[in-house]
């Protein structure tokens, strides 16, 4: 964000931020998401494996 704020002109990237965020109205939705499946991924990694062959 630095880097393009700086490429824009801006004066800081929580400008860029300011006048740039309503062209992402579902990040939050996808930022929540990708949180979700991240600790879901690591509850699934932490669960005892069975093994089938036995």
């Amino acid at each position: 964000m630095k880097t393009v704020s700086e490429r824009l002109g801006h004066t800081n990237a929580a400008m860029t931020l300011n006048i740039y965020t309503h062209l992402w109205p579902d990040s939050e939705e996808r930022t929540r998401a990708a949180v979700d499946k991240a600790y879901a991924d690591r509850s699934a990694d932490a669960q005892p494996q069975v093994d089938e062959a036995a």
